[in-house]
């Protein structure tokens, strides 16, 4: 209790700082969001098209790793004072290390019992699998390790999101990974997580400086980031992200947390971002779920964006 009790303490205050200094996104970070060319989500594998067209010519931060297997696998990344985690991957078949490729971190929903943690990354992996293999790129799962199969927030640090860290740091050793195109997806308290991640720094080894963009799908700010805030609090803490990240918000229409996910969109729409230009907002038919036919809507809609240092 007394880490939560810090946990929204810290919050407050920063928020506290935002309103009394005027704080506005893109004001403390020096990454920069960039909107690459159509070609490059249209072909994936397309390896030489800059080189014949240098007027579309990109910047690519490759990670250099030259292993790995495909398909649907699994690893185990070591996190010091935190004990060894596996970890869920889906490497398309056609992967090369000649090419460096995107990284989805994708997050499961809490599932209720550690075993359930485990079978829902397996989920969410193979939910995205399809996706990967038609576009080129490599999911990375972790597995919550919360009693009830949900995720671990700092403080303390380290957290579940240090085994985040170890994930994406794992996977670009073993795979070559453009690291300016890291997207992060969370389903319920993994979208929860997201948001938190994006707009609060407890000195976590994630931050919104890791990802290129994100979505949460039925995630909400007040469920975490904002938990403990009112709206002008929430409202607060949204201005003062590091920049205006690209956001999917994909939410069900009979979901019961729609209407907070709707007050999300408004804070965000309110502190600059723009709607089907780094913000979307979707609401389909169903509940308080996902599926494959709304992550290949997510890919979509962010595959074009990458953060640049």
């Amino acid at each position: 209790m007394n880490k939560l009790i810090d946990h929204r303490i810290s919050r407050l205050v920063r928020v506290f700082v935002c309103v009394l200094l005027g704080c506005t996104a893109a004001s403390v970070s020096a990454t920069t969001t960039m909107k690459l060319p159509d070609w490059v989500c249209a072909h994936p594998d397309a390896i030489f098209i800059d080189g014949f067209q240098p007027a579309a010519g990109i910047t690519r931060l490759p990670s250099n790793g030259s292993g790995g297997a495909t398909g649907s696998i699994s690893r185990t990344v070591s996190v010091p004072g935190y004990g060894s985690h596996v970890i869920y991957l889906r490497v398309p078949p056609s992967y090369s290390s000649s090419h460096p490729v995107p990284l989805v971190l994708a997050l499961h929903g809490q599932a209720g019992s550690p075993a359930a943690a485990n079978t829902a990354a397996q989920a969410v992996r193979n939910a995205w699998a399809p996706i990967a293999d038609a576009n080129g790129f490599i999911v990375v799962a972790p597995v919550a390790t919360g009693g009830s199969g949900g995720w671990i927030a700092p403080p303390p640090n380290p957290s579940d999101y240090s085994i985040f860290a170890a994930a994406i740091a794992d996977a670009e050793l073993a795979y070559n990974i453009d690291t300016s195109r890291r997207i992060g997806w969370g389903f319920s308290a993994g979208g929860h997580v997201m948001h938190d991640i994006m707009l609060n720094d407890f000195g976590a080894p994630v931050s919104i400086d890791t990802f290129a963009a994100y979505s949460v799908s039925a995630g909400i700010l007040q469920a975490l980031a904002c938990n403990g805030l009112n709206a002008s609090q929430c409202n607060a803490l949204v201005a003062g992200a590091s920049r205006h990240i690209p956001l999917d918000i994909h939410i069900g229409s009979s979901d019961p947390l729609l209407p907070y996910a709707t007050g999300d969109r408004n804070f965000f729409q309110a502190n600059g971002w723009t709607l089907s230009s780094d913000l979307w907002f979707t609401t389909f038919s169903g509940g308080h779920t996902y599926a494959t036919a709304q992550l290949s809507e997510i890919w979509s809609n962010l595959c074009p964006f990458q953060a640049l240092p």
